[in-house]
């Protein structure tokens, strides 16, 4: 998905076009635009040409379908993995229920790791890029369009797969931006969590940024005393 390709399409559209465009993948998470039956057909055509949403993924789900790890190859050929951990409600109260129940997208920040961690299999495999903010965007998106067919939703968003995020934090932060959105994706900025492994510039300058996202610090020992 690349929303500088998908306004291009959209010239010479009526302004309210972009609105329509951004419900139908944030929230109706069409998979392809066919689907999007708001737009008038040569459109949607159009979108399916120049923009596909479709991503080139390969799903591997647990036993009990609670763990589900989505390996992603990019446009460059380049993989990487995000991943969503369902958790049941665990109060019998039937109204209590969907409050209770959580689905956490893992998403990855980079394509490999420069920081090197040799306890670590993405360390090991060396640094790639930084992902796009859409890339990231994406990665929660797949896992929508699976839960919407389980008529689940995804609740939280965590920063723990591959990469560093504050490594990549222009990226990270409006790919959060996105994702929290009225009009987008709509996820409360609380449901959103950074994980580190302790780089001090990147703490302090979301300190002082506007957003009510949780931060959280990877700590490792060489032993476990």
């Amino acid at each position: 998905m690349n929303l500088t390709q998908l306004k291009e399409v959209l010239k010479g559209e009526p302004n309210f076009r972009f609105k329509q465009v951004k419900k139908a993948i944030f929230q109706d998470l069409i998979e392809d635009w066919t689907k999007a039956t708001i737009l008038p057909l040569s459109l949607r055509k159009k979108l399916n040409e120049k923009c596909p949403l479709a991503l080139n993924a390969k799903l591997f789900t647990s036993k009990d379908e609670r763990t589900a790890k989505a390996l992603i190859t990019l446009k460059d050929n380049l993989r990487i993995e995000s991943v969503l951990m369902r958790h049941p409600p665990r109060s019998k109260n039937f109204l209590l229920r969907d409050k209770d129940a959580r689905n956490t997208v893992c998403v990855s920040s980079q394509v490999g790791c420069p920081l090197g961690c040799m306890f670590c299999a993405t360390g090991k495999m060396g640094f790639k890029r930084n992902l796009e903010a859409l890339e990231i965007v994406e990665q929660v998106l797949f896992f929508a369009r699976y839960l919407k067919k389980l008529r689940e939703k995804v609740t939280n968003v965590v920063f723990m797969g591959m990469g560093e995020p504050f490594l990549n934090y222009d990226n990270v932060l409006e790919a959060i931006r996105i994702l929290n959105e009225k009009d987008s994706f709509c996820l409360g900025a609380r449901h959103f969590s950074i994980s580190t492994v302790g780089i001090i510039e990147g703490i302090k300058k979301l300190a002082k940024e506007k957003l009510q996202v949780n931060l959280a610090i990877s700590l490792h020992a060489p032993d476990n005393d």
